[in-house]
């Protein structure tokens, strides 16, 4: 049995790079900076509490909150399936930002999301 870490993480279409972070659909996180801004705090503060490092301010006070999910808890709250999941976000139907491996769905843009699809 392989290890997760093994996998290859799936292509994303229309995915642009914005400084470190991959995203797609752009032009949602252009009309939406402020979402933009609070991934990137997110991902900031992600990179300052890796335990291996030791250099650099640390901060002592987490947020109360995850303001990201993985693509699986996206699923979850979104009542579909993981494989579905990966789909909609490889298309770029779900908003996401790869740092490295790892895909996360920002809180914010599902939101945001899902408030737009009933206009």
């Amino acid at each position: 049995m392989s290890d997760e870490t093994d996998l290859e993480p799936p292509e994303l279409a229309g995915a642009e790079t914005v400084g470190r972070i991959t995203v797609t659909q752009l032009d949602w996180w252009n009309e939406h900076s402020d979402a933009f801004s609070e991934a990137v705090a997110v991902i900031e503060w992600d990179e300052l509490h890796v335990e291996r490092r030791t250099v650099g301010p640390v901060i002592e006070e987490r947020p109360p909150q995850r303001l990201t999910m993985t693509v699986e808890e996206a699923a979850i709250v979104l009542g579909i399936s993981r494989a579905t999941a990966y789909d909609a976000v490889s298309r770029g139907e779900i908003p996401c930002i790869r740092i490295g491996r790892r895909i996360l769905i920002p809180k914010v843009a599902l939101e945001r999301l899902l408030d737009g699809a009933g206009q």
